[in-house]
C-alpha cells in the first residue's frame, strides 16, 4: 500500500469498523414499522436514527475527541482541529421501515471538506464498501470499479418522491425524466443515496441525478465512486455522479433542458 494509505489507515480501519457495527444494532429491526400506521412508523423509524446515530458520534467523540462531527439528525457538533465526520446513521429510512434490503450506514472523514476516508454497510445484504483517498474503492476485500459505457448504456439512479414533498420538486423531478427517459438504458429508483453511490462504483448502476445534495447523503459515496475511477460533476444546478465516458453527454442532456426553459 501508498503513503497515503497509511496516513488514513487508521481513519479507514475505524470508519469500516464502526459502520459495521451500527448495520449490526439495526439489522434486528428492519421492517418493523411495516405494519403501523404512518405516524408510528416515522416514530420508530426516528427511533432508531437517533440511537444508531448516538452510538456513532459516542464512537466517534471517544476515539477522535478534537474531531468535528455532522450528522443528518443531530447537525454539528465542533471540534477543534481540520477532520470533520459526516455521517448518515440510516441511509433509506422508508425503505428500512418496511424491510425492503436497500439501506445503509453512510460514514465519511474529510478533511478541509475533502472526503478521505469513507465506508457505507448494507447490513441487509451482508455488503460493506469502502475508500481512501489514492488508494481505490473495495467491496468486501475486492477492489471495484464504475463501468464505462456511454450515454446509450447508462443505467441511471434517480430520487425519489413523496406524496407529503415538494410539489415543485417532484414536477422538477418528473421533468428530468421526461428528458432523459429516451437517451439512457434503463432507469432505477432505489430510494437512498447510499446504496446509489456504492452501487455506482461497483458498476452495478452508472449514473445518479440530484438536485441540491445534502451533504451527509454524498460524502462518503462521493470517495466511493471518485476511488473507483468515476466523477462528480456539475450540470447548472443538477450534480451528477458517473463515469467519465458519460459524464459529458449526461450533462449536455440536462443542459439543454435547462436552456429550452429560458
Amino acid at each position: 500500500m501508498g503513503e497515503g494509505y497509511n496516513m488514513y489507515k487508521q481513519y479507514l480501519s475505524f470508519a469500516v469498523e464502526l459502520a459495521e457495527n451500527a448495520g449490526k444494532m439495526m439489522l434486528p429491526h428492519a421492517g418493523q414499522a411495516g405494519n403501523q400506521t404512518l405516524k408510528a412508523s416515522r416514530d420508530f423509524v426516528t427511533e432508531m436514527d437517533l440511537k444508531v446515530e448516538d452510538f456513532i458520534i459516542s464512537s466517534i467523540k471517544e476515539a477522535y475527541p478534537d474531531h468535528h462531527i455532522f450528522s443528518e439528525e443531530i447537525g454539528s457538533i465542533e471540534g477543534t482541529g481540520d477532520f470533520e465526520w459526516v455521517i448518515d446513521p440510516i441511509d433509506g429510512t422508508v425503505n428500512y421501515s418496511v424491510g425492503l434490503p436497500l439501506y445503509g450506514v453512510s460514514i465519511a472523514l474529510t478533511h478541509h471538506k475533502e472526503p478521505i476516508a469513507a465506508a457505507i454497510c448494507l447490513p441487509a445484504l451482508g455488503e460493506t464498501f469502502w475508500a481512501a483517498k489514492g488508494e481505490g474503492t473495495f467491496l468486501n476485500g475486492t477492489p471495484i470499479k464504475v463501468r464505462n459505457v456511454d450515454l446509450s448504456q447508462l443505467f441511471v439512479s434517480f430520487g425519489d418522491f413523496a406524496k407529503d414533498g415538494n410539489k415543485e420538486s417532484n414536477r422538477e423531478r418528473l421533468s428530468i425524466l421526461e428528458t432523459i427517459v429516451n437517451d439512457v438504458y434503463r432507469i432505477r429508483m432505489i430510494g437512498t443515496a447510499a446504496v446509489t453511490l456504492a452501487y455506482i462504483a461497483a458498476g452495478r448502476l452508472d449514473a445518479a441525478i440530484y438536485l441540491n445534495p445534502n451533504w451527509y447523503d454524498i460524502a462518503a459515496g462521493q470517495l466511493l465512486i471518485t476511488e473507483a475511477g468515476g466523477i462528480k460533476q456539475s450540470a447548472g444546478k443538477y450534480t451528477l455522479f458517473t463515469n467519465k465516458q458519460a459524464g459529458d453527454e449526461l450533462s449536455n442532456l440536462l443542459l439543454a433542458k435547462e436552456d429550452a426553459h429560458f
